[in-house]
């Protein structure tokens, strides 16, 4: 028996958009297990700047959900049938939404004239990628196909409504939304998007011409910041590299206001 569907044509994406009238145009996405609300914190900075548009990935937050693998190309496809009315932008990407901006901007060069990296999770194989996760006890779940969907079932049916108070560094709105998703979106998007070694040649291909700015947590526990580094030096990429500390795998929920005058400073100049 099949689990999965058919391809279906592109889904839509839920959007939600603040000044509109503003020249420059700034698209955001989250990360696996993210919403637009992860990017609340620091928001008001860039609203009365910008024209400023938050997605919801494909089966996450207020977006579509069905019952498919989720590839790379599936999350594509819904990002392109959702941004195709904009036509030229800054892009922005954090973790999952880092990874699909990288291959969205070498797609549609035409489209992203800027690029934003938020802690982005690089693995040259599927096999170091296991190997990086398999350190913690929750990787290995991770790492496992079976076990990885027990674990999101457990979560969201046994501790999912006591998230706020399990995770109470993190803002309510984030963990509120961690349970916006079903098992396919979470399990297949780890395993087909951040274990894919082929974000080496979105890279490689990259349009020289677009910008781009990289901002990771040297003691990133998820997305390894060392792998990032080797990925801009073996390539020769001709991107810029802010690098942090004290921030692990979340530098726009806890060095906020630097990463926002980074990007302000980025887009602007």
């Amino acid at each position: 028996m099949n689990l999965f569907k058919k391809e279906h044509p592109p889904y839509k994406l839920h959007r939600i958009e603040y000044g509109i009238s503003s020249k420059q145009t700034l698209v955001i996405l989250h990360g696996l297990g993210g919403t637009n609300r992860y990017w609340q914190t620091g928001l008001s900075k860039l609203i009365h700047k910008y024209h400023i548009v938050l997605i919801d990935l494909l089966g996450f937050g207020d977006s579509p959900k069905p019952w498919i693998n989720y590839t790379k190309n599936q999350h594509l496809n819904a990002l392109e049938n959702s941004l195709v009315d904009l036509k030229s932008f800054t892009l922005m990407g954090h973790s999952l939404g880092a990874a699909l901006s990288l291959s969205y901007a070498r797609k549609h060069p035409e489209q992203v004239k800027k690029l934003v990296l938020l802690s982005l999770p690089y693995f040259p194989s599927e096999k170091l990628a296991y190997r990086w996760m398999r350190r913690t006890p929750s990787g290995w779940l991770m790492t496992n196909m079976f076990t990885a969907i027990v674990t999101c079932m457990l979560t969201r049916w046994v501790v999912g409504k006591f998230l706020p108070k399990l995770l109470p560094e993190f803002p309510v709105a984030v963990t509120e939304d961690l349970l916006k998703h079903n098992v396919m979106s979470s399990t297949t998007s780890l395993w087909q998007v951040l274990y894919d070694s082929t974000l080496s040649a979105d890279a490689n291909a990259l349009n020289k011409d677009i910008e781009t700015l990289v901002i990771h947590a040297i003691d990133d526990d998820t997305a390894p910041y060392d792998t990032v580094v080797s990925l801009i030096n073996k390539n020769k990429l001709l991107w810029r590299l802010i690098s942090l500390q004290g921030c692990k795998h979340h530098p726009w929920l806890w060095n906020n206001e630097v990463c926002i005058n980074y990007l302000i400073s980025f887009i602007d100049r």
